[in-house]
């Protein structure tokens, strides 16, 4: 899926989508707005000590988020190693998120809380695909 654009009067080629079709494994759809992440991926740093937004490819992720115009996250082997388990949905309660949620966004929707315990799903599945840091998923 290359796609061809025009900059500053030149055509430049956008390799971006055919880079990952060739070295990237595709992941389940996760099925919710990604937008279910940015409150998620706090609480999960500030309540349980999970942190997913910092790793060593931080500098790729910013990289490649401000050239996409997306958030960009980049897990790792070692972030597998440190947080599959801690990620068992069973262990959080849709209550908690709720009200995490109501007091960092103001946003008090269980229907929020209940795409967020998918998304500690999905975080999970995506954590036990890593067989190690030399192997990409998107």
């Amino acid at each position: 899926m290359r796609s061809e654009r025009k900059f500053l009067g030149r055509k430049t080629i956008d390799n971006y989508w055919n880079y990952l079709d060739l070295h990237a494994t595709s992941l389940k759809d996760f099925g919710y707005s990604g937008h279910v992440f940015s409150n998620l991926l706090i609480y999960l740093m500030e309540e349980r000590g999970i942190d997913l937004l910092s790793t060593r490819y931080d500098a790729v992720a910013n990289s490649l988020g401000e050239r996409r115009q997306n958030s960009t996250i980049i897990l790792t082997f070692d972030q597998r190693q440190a947080f599959l388990e801690k990620l068992n949905a069973d262990e959080f309660d849709q209550g908690e998120l709720i009200a995490f949620n109501k007091d960092f966004s103001d946003d008090d929707d269980p229907e929020l809380a209940k795409a967020e315990i998918e998304g500690i799903k999905f975080l999970q599945y995506s954590l036990g695909q890593l067989t190690g840091d030399h192997e990409k998923s998107c």
